[in-house]
């Protein structure tokens, strides 16, 4: 957006500067300086970082003399314009409206947050006017010194920019509109793979195939003549696709692979077919019986049906442990699975489950909802949308699914004795089964056509070759285990014997780890975690589940990720050792300590807490940086919730106390607040059992905070009560001491200044009784409000400046927003609104670095009311409808707030 009237400072092209004409700027290093300035506007640069952005490492001996004469010259030159030298550095006043820059950050990221909603004609106008801020290389009249060191990320921005409007307007099916953009980017940037698949797609979709295929043929050559590579998935794809006749854009593809040896249910396989142009099909059957497999097969061959993808997600419906995947955690997953950034995913389930109908609406979508125990588990993943098919498999016929939502119900029977021996057969060999028929048939007897069972028999007779079919038949036959009643239907089958068979094959580690398996928390677990239940070498877990899932006990569904069958996991339950205690609080420390160690990574400004001691025989991961962290964290997030319910319930409640404490940054900071409010409450309970005041107390603030983030603020203060009612009855003076902190926060919120000062005062007093480790930066921050609030506001934004400059030397950039709306606040209440904006922009830009969606929201608000005071209705109004989309996105109770001010929008 833009501003009439004021100063407009270009970096996306040669640095240029205008005020209703051409301002002279100098020479290459004044106009260095501006830029670097720029770059870093409303913030404070350096001396030393404009010295090596303007003469890089060689500046000659009078360099700061001739910096500050730059200054003085660009002052002169625009006209006043503020350019204050501050801490060892020099800051640059910009306004809305002024920088070409801010102005392209903020339309892509509205733009990307129109892609999230769905509105694809919005994403591509706003991302076609983002790109129309270029006017050629960024930074143009600069230093080499500058233009090396900021210019490749400047032209990063740019390229992923076009890349995202591309993919857009294909989706839009503007093809042929986009085809010059397209080759002119190919020219630009020929190794940039997504342009040359992007072109492929547009030149096929236009009607020009033998041009997408020459495009293909010359990335390859010029990849192998110049690079010594071969292309790369994305061009790979596009190729594929038009051999194949198709062009469409990257879909969801969650289907599991398909069952090796599939055999029979081709009556199944018929009535499916035919049921395909049905909303929802509901396949029911008793364990084991091949419910999965048949769904799993059918989609593999129907997939083409489905051009938009298949989603598909194991509900959990009868796990041993009761902790199956809940309605909110699949469609997360959905969500995942369409690329939606965790900071656009709503906070309420029922946001997101809007959000999912809105992505899939208009698509032609497979979803596959597996082990599903009730109705209304499965009802709020339902497409509900026409191209689409809904696939549920179900140990119950699940009939009010077929009564009231219009289900086609497919029973599956056990196999019949022909699909048995095919089965077999398959798994054997054709010639093997033929040999011995009276074998194969007491065997197929014994299994009850169960394809769990008969697969499992299939193992032991493949693996011991030396065993004939009669043997394995007569193993059965003698077998002294009662028969196992599988399900309420009234059908049994003597599958411990058959289990039985493939653990004794195991080497005495492997039948180890699988009874372990039994113990362990959550769906699926990797090879660094069984290291630690068992006490041994990574390695060696891993050569354990190679030989595991060569006995088809377990399965590598994902890379490095093993899960089973809920019947083997109820089978390896049944066999743990008689003291699990020692495994459990081995694997309970790996969670505990790597979790610690992750969170340490996203918010290395964390106050440090003390840990259970660390057993033998357990490593812990280690992580190389934020990214790292983050990404263990995000794989290992239902492992390590249904950790702290185990944890809690298992007789450890110190590692389900902190465990939730270490997971609540990263729940945060994605804005899985239901999550973090759930394992929180486990935390308080934790902190019950140990009988421990201090931890109680912790926990119940950190779960006022996630209460807060949903909007339950009148929760929050309750806990934040009960919290400091607990602290005083126990002495706790730090925990006084924050809960003190958390009420001036709600009260702050709330409007009520009074007690916001009367909390203020009460944390600065026992900071310094009990020897609170609140940092100088906090603390700077908390006597700029005491100021603030007592009407000191000059003194307040002094101390206010400082904090920002402190938590910028420690490089907290949350905290340094918190304390850029303070002064935002102090320089609204001075009367000085343009300085205040600027204050709050900051802010908000560091929130959006950070990505903290809600927060960015809270800026935007405040800018809002600055504005309104200022008597700048538009402004106000505009900034408040950001904040209100924001909102609405993540369906915060906020909204309704924001509404109310854009109704009367003008009034202070």
């Amino acid at each position: 957006m833009t501003y009439p009237g004021v100063m407009r400072f270009q970096l996306l092209g040669p640095v240029e500067v205008s005020d209703g004409g051409a301002v002279p700027l100098g020479g290459p290093k004044q106009r260095t300086v501006l830029a670097a300035l720029l770059l870093h506007a409303n913030r404070v640069v350096q001396e030393n970082s404009l010295t090596d952005l303007t003469w890089g490492d060689n500046p000659p001996a009078g360099a700061r003399g001739q910096l500050q004469l730059y200054v003085s010259r660009l002052r002169k030159a625009l006209g006043g314009r503020e350019i204050a030298h501050h801490g060892g550095g020099y800051r640059i006043v910009v306004g809305p409206g002024e920088l070409d820059l801010t102005e392209f950050d903020e339309e892509t990221r509205l733009a990307r947050a129109d892609l999230t909603a769905g509105r694809d004609t919005d994403a591509a106008k706003r991302l076609r006017a983002a790109l129309a801020l270029w006017r050629g290389a960024a930074l143009g009249g600069t230093s080499g010194s500058l233009t090396d060191r900021e210019g490749p990320a400047l032209a990063e921005r740019r390229l992923t920019a076009m890349e995202d409007l591309f993919a857009v307007e294909l989706r839009l099916g503007r093809h042929q509109q986009i085809l010059g953009d397209l080759q002119r980017a190919v020219g630009e940037e020929p190794f940039r793979e997504s342009f040359q698949a992007h072109l492929m797609t547009a030149l096929h979709a236009s009607g020009h195939t033998e041009a997408a295929l020459r495009v293909h043929t010359e990335v390859r050559e010029r990849l192998s003549t110049e690079l010594g590579l071969d292309p790369g998935r994305l061009v790979q794809g596009a190729h594929q696709r038009i051999l194949q006749g198709e062009v469409h854009d990257t879909r969801p593809a969650q289907l599991p692979a398909d069952i090796h040896g599939f055999a029979g249910r081709q009556a199944e396989m018929r009535l499916l077919d035919a049921a395909a142009d049905r909303p929802l099909i509901v396949i029911s059957g008793m364990a084991g019986v091949g419910k999965t497999s048949l769904a799993v097969h059918w989609a593999t061959t129907v997939a083409d049906r489905f051009p938009d993808g298949i989603l598909h997600v194991n509900l959990r419906g009868y796990d041993p442990g009761g902790a199956g995947t809940t309605p909110a955690e699949a469609i997360r997953g959905f969500l995942e699975a369409f690329d939606v950034p965790p900071q656009s995913i709503p906070v309420t389930p029922a946001a997101q489950i809007g959000l999912y109908r809105r992505l899939v609406a208009g698509k032609r979508l497979l979803v596959l909802l597996d082990n599903a125990r009730d109705p209304d588990d499965v009802r709020p993943l339902l497409p509900n949308s026409p191209g689409c098919l809904a696939v549920v498999t179900s140990r119950h016929v699940l009939s009010a699914l077929v009564v009231t939502d219009g289900a086609y119900p497919l029973p599956v029977d056990p196999l019949s004795a022909t699909e048995s021996r095919q089965l077999l057969a398959a798994r054997l060999g054709a010639d093997q089964v033929a040999a011995e028929p009276s074998p194969v048939d007491e065997i197929i007897d014994r299994c009850a056509g169960l394809p769990l069972a008969m697969t499992l028999v299939a193992t032991r007779a493949a693996v011991n070759r030396r065993f004939t079919l009669a043997a394995v038949a007569g193993e059965l036959r003698a077998g002294a285990d009662p028969l196992d009643a599988l399900s309420s239907v009234d059908r049994s089958i003597d599958v411990r014997m058959v289990f039985s068979w493939s653990f004794d094959g195991l080497s005495e580690d492997a039948a180890a780890l699988f009874r372990l398996l039994g113990l362990h928390c959550g769906p699926d677990v990797t090879a660094s975690a069984a290291a630690a239940m068992m006490g041994v070498p990574v390695r060696r877990a891993g050569e354990l589940f190679a030989e595991l899932a060569d006995a088809n006990l377990v399965v590598e569904h994902v890379t490095g990720r093993f899960t089973m069958h809920d019947l083997l996991r109820a089978y390896a339950g049944g066999r743990l050792p008689d003291d699990a205690g020692p495994p459990l609080r081995r694997v309970l420390d790996y969670y505990l300590h790597s979790a610690y160690a992750a969170d340490g990574m996203l918010y290395p400004h964390r106050d440090e807490a003390e840990l259970p001691a660390l057993v033998d025989g357990v490593t812990p991961e280690t992580f190389a940086g934020d990214r790292d962290a983050a990404a263990w964290l995000t794989a290992e997030r239902p492992v390590l919730l249904a950790a702290v319910d185990q944890a809690l319930g298992s007789g450890f409640p110190a590692h389900a106390f902190r465990l939730a404490l270490a997971l609540v940054t990263f729940l945060d900071r994605h804005g899985w607040w239901d999550e973090e409010v759930a394992a929180l409450e486990q935390a308080l309970a934790a902190a019950g059992e140990l009988d421990d005041p201090v931890r109680q107390s912790h926990a119940m603030r950190v779960l006022g905070t996630a209460y807060a983030r949903l909007g339950r603020y009148d929760r929050a203060a309750e806990l934040a009560g009960e919290a400091l009612a607990l602290s005083e009855r126990n002495d706790d003076l730090i925990g006084r001491a924050r809960a003190h902190r958390d009420l001036a926060m709600l009260c702050w919120r709330a409007g009520r200044g009074a007690e916001t000062l009367h909390h203020l005062r009460e944390v600065l007093d026992l900071s310094v009784t009990a020897g609170l480790r609140a940092g100088p930066a906090f603390a700077l921050y908390l006597f700029a409000c005491v100021h603030y609030l007592t009407g000191e506001h000059e003194r307040a934004l002094e101390v206010c400046r400082a904090a920002v400059a402190s938590y910028r030397v420690i490089g907290d950039r949350i905290g340094e927003a918190v304390a850029w709306v303070g002064c935002g606040l102090i320089n609204a209440a001075l009367g000085r609104d343009r300085a205040a904006v600027t204050c709050h922009e900051t802010a908000l830009t560091l929130r959006r670095e950070t990505g903290e969606r809600l927060l960015v929201a809270e800026s935007l608000v405040s800018i809002g009311a600055t504005h309104a005071a200022a008597d700048r209705p538009a402004d106000a109004r505009s900034a408040w409808q950001d904040a209100h989309r924001i909102l609405s996105e993540l369906d915060h109770p906020d909204q309704a707030h924001v509404a109310a001010l854009l109704d009367r929008t003008g009034s202070p």
